[in-house]
């Protein structure tokens, strides 16, 4: 036979079996025998993939199971750090206020002691206005002192006398007696009362402290 427009591999009526229907693989005719250790070698074939389909089955069974498991403890760990981060906005809320709380205390505590400095500013102020005014006040004084003085001067100048010769003590009066109311009357003295320069007892008769009536 020819190798020119070969069959396709198939089951045919073979011509040296006497019609009998053997199978041929494109190139030659395959006997009863080698088609059962063909079959063999394909189920045998079948079953090595059958073993490997199942095989991959198997580990692909698993990688989901083990994948689920693995979701599962992920979703575990997921809702640990929910919860954590839940905790940790509580905190980090509570803090805020603190500040909050904090910011508004320094804010008042800084509002009262502006008004403390301004007080006290206010206060300095008034002191030292009042400072100079009292200073001024002792200026004009002394002043007017001088200005006085300086009037005194003059008109001891102009009278011929000294403010010093003025401001002494006026002398004691000299000792006078009359001898009696006669005399008393004739000194322009009478009545002379007690206590007057030349009061007497004989001047006063009935001694009622007045003599020379």
């Amino acid at each position: 036979m020819g190798h020119v427009n070969l069959p396709a591999a198939g089951w045919y009526a073979a011509p040296h079996a006497h019609g009998e229907q053997r199978y041929w693989d494109g190139a030659a005719w395959i006997e009863p025998q080698q088609t059962a250790q063909s079959v063999s070698f394909m189920m045998r074939a079948m079953k090595r993939r059958t073993g490997a389909i199942m095989a991959g089955s198997a580990l692909a069974l698993g990688l989901l199971v083990g994948g689920a498991s693995a979701g599962a403890g992920t979703q575990a760990e997921l809702n640990a750090l929910k919860a954590h981060t839940s905790v940790l906005e509580a905190d980090i809320a509570a803090a805020q206020d603190q500040v909050d709380v904090s910011a508004a205390d320094l804010a008042s505590a800084t509002a009262s002691n502006d008004a403390m400095l301004k007080e006290r500013d206010s206060a300095t102020a008034r002191v030292t206005e009042l400072e100079a005014a009292a200073t001024a006040a002792r200026t004009e004084l002394d002043a007017r002192a001088a200005t006085i003085a300086d009037l005194q001067g003059k008109v001891a100048a102009q009278s011929g006398t000294t403010p010093a010769a003025e401001a002494e003590a006026p002398k004691s009066p000299t000792s006078v007696s009359y001898k009696n109311c006669t005399a008393a009357r004739e000194a322009g003295a009478a009545p002379v009362r007690r206590g007057d320069p030349g009061y007497g007892s004989h001047l006063d008769r009935d001694g009622d402290g007045v003599g020379c009536e």
